[in-house]
C-alpha cells in the first residue's frame, strides 16, 4: 500500500478554492446536485471516512453517482476504479481481484459482485448527509480506467489526476461562468477530460443518463453564449 502523503491536490481542494461555488452544479436527467453540497455533505451515508487508503470499485448506474463519488474519494483513497454501466457480473469478480478491491461504491445488485464481495459496500445516496468530520486528502489516489473495445476482461489502466488533467491544466481559465455537457460517458477516458474540466474549473456540468435519447439531452442543455457541448 502506499503511504499517505501531505502534499495531495484532491477535487475537493479544487472546490474550498474556488471564490464562488453559488449557482455550480452537476446534473443529470432526473436531480441536479449544487457544488457547495460537496463541501461540508456527502453522498456515501456517513462512510467517507472509511474509505481512506482503500482500493475502491465504483459501479453505478447512472454517472451523476459515479461524479460524485470521483470528487469525494479522490485524496482519499489510494485507488479506486471507474467502472462503466455496461461491464457484466462475469466480469467483475476478475476486475475486483486485479484491483486488489476492499470496497464498493455503487446502486447494482449486490449479486452482481459475487460472493466474495468486500464487506465495505456503499450505496450512494439522492442526497447529501452532513460530514461527521472533515476527512483531509492524504492519498495520490491512482485513477483506474478499464479499456473498451475488447473481449473478455476489461485491462485496467492507471493514471494520475495530474496526468489526466495535464492537457489542459496550462491553458489560460476563461472568466465566464462556462457550463460543460457532454454526450460521452464520463467512466470512459474522453468523457473523463470533459468531467475534470468541469471539476477542476470549477464549473457546472450536465450529463446524460444511459436510456435518455440524444434529442433530449440537446433540449436540457443550457443555452448560453459561454456553454461547451461534446
Amino acid at each position: 500500500m502506499k503511504p499517505p502523503r501531505n502534499d495531495v491536490d484532491s477535487l475537493r481542494d479544487s472546490l474550498r478554492r474556488a471564490a464562488d461555488l453559488s449557482g455550480l452544479y452537476i446534473c443529470d436527467r432526473e436531480r441536479t446536485a449544487p457544488l457547495r453540497d460537496l463541501l461540508d455533505g456527502s453522498y456515501l451515508g456517513g462512510q467517507l471516512a472509511e474509505m481512506t487508503g482503500r482500493s475502491v470499485l465504483i459501479a453505478t448506474r447512472e454517472q451523476l453517482a459515479t461524479a460524485l463519488a470521483l470528487i469525494e474519494l479522490d485524496g482519499v483513497a489510494r485507488r479506486f476504479v471507474i467502472c462503466p454501466s455496461d461491464v457484466g457480473p462475469e466480469q467483475l469478480a476478475a476486475i475486483m481481484a486485479d484491483a486488489e478491491i476492499d470496497a464498493i461504491v455503487s446502486d447494482r445488485a449486490a449479486s452482481d459482485f459475487g460472493a466474495r464481495r468486500p464487506e465495505l459496500y456503499v450505496e450512494p445516496l439522492l442526497g447529501p448527509s452532513p460530514l461527521a468530520a472533515d476527512v483531509e486528502a492524504g492519498y495520490a489516489t491512482e485513477w483506474v480506467l478499464l479499456t473498451s473495445g475488447t473481449t473478455g476482461t476489461p485491462k485496467l489502466v492507471a493514471h494520475s489526476l495530474a496526468g489526466l488533467s495535464a492537457p489542459f491544466r496550462s491553458r489560460p481559465r476563461s472568466s465566464a461562468r462556462v457550463v460543460w455537457a457532454t454526450f460521452y460517458d464520463i467512466r470512459r477516458y474522453g468523457g473523463l477530460q470533459i468531467f475534470l474540466r468541469a471539476a477542476l474549473g470549477p464549473t457546472s456540468l450536465v450529463l446524460s443518463c444511459s436510456d435518455e435519447p440524444v434529442a433530449d439531452h440537446v433540449r436540457r442543455r443550457p443555452r448560453r453564449h459561454d456553454d461547451h457541448t461534446v
